[in-house]
């Protein structure tokens, strides 16, 4: 294989490592922008195809949810036109408000995401399991109970608990991280 193609394949699979891991990222910031779930959901199929032809631009080393944001910005405000038949759209100020909020808050939500993974860890498989399976799209707590092997009345107290747990765990772990 030549240098030009070990440097395209290594090209792609840094773009798919980051997609990978910030997908979800991406999306919460554009669902912040757009009211309907599925439009956000159009939106970052959009946003994702701009960044795959536009990666090559993308600096290695700079914010990678940053720069994803902006190309999400651009793709919400062009997909406004659409949106201007709803009932309720937000004028550009109001949008530039919300946008630079959820920008802000980036850093804060990351550091609450590393934490709970932290406190996930640190949780018995089986419970760890419960929670996991709980919150998958679409899950419902009976599914979660019966895969985890407990009533239904027991996996509600479970991940009563369990949220409880992970609450105090998250807020000490911020607090000791944070100067």
């Amino acid at each position: 294989m030549s240098e030009s193609a070990d440097a395209s394949l290594d090209q792609q699979k840094q773009l798919m490592l980051l997609m990978t891991q910030h997908q979800r990222r991406i999306f919460g910031y554009i669902h912040t922008l757009v009211p309907r779930r599925a439009d956000a959901e159009d939106i970052l199929q959009e946003t994702s195809l701009v960044i795959v032809e536009k990666f090559s631009e993308f600096k290695p080393g700079t914010d990678f949810v940053a720069w994803a944001c902006q190309i999400a910005w651009w793709r919400v405000r062009a997909a406004r036109q659409k949106f201007a038949r709803s009932k309720v759209v937000f004028d550009d100020d109001v949008l530039d408000s919300v946008a630079h909020t959820a920008a802000t808050m980036h850093a804060e939500v990351s550091d609450r995401h590393e934490a709970l993974a932290r406190c996930l860890q640190r949780l018995h498989p089986r419970d760890r399991e419960l929670l996991l399976t709980r919150y998958e799209p679409g899950a419902r707590v009976e599914e979660a109970a019966e895969r985890s092997g407990r009533s239904l009345e027991a996996a509600y107290k479970a991940l009563a608990r369990l949220r409880k747990l992970l609450f105090d765990c998250v807020t000490n772990q911020l607090a000791t991280t944070t100067p």
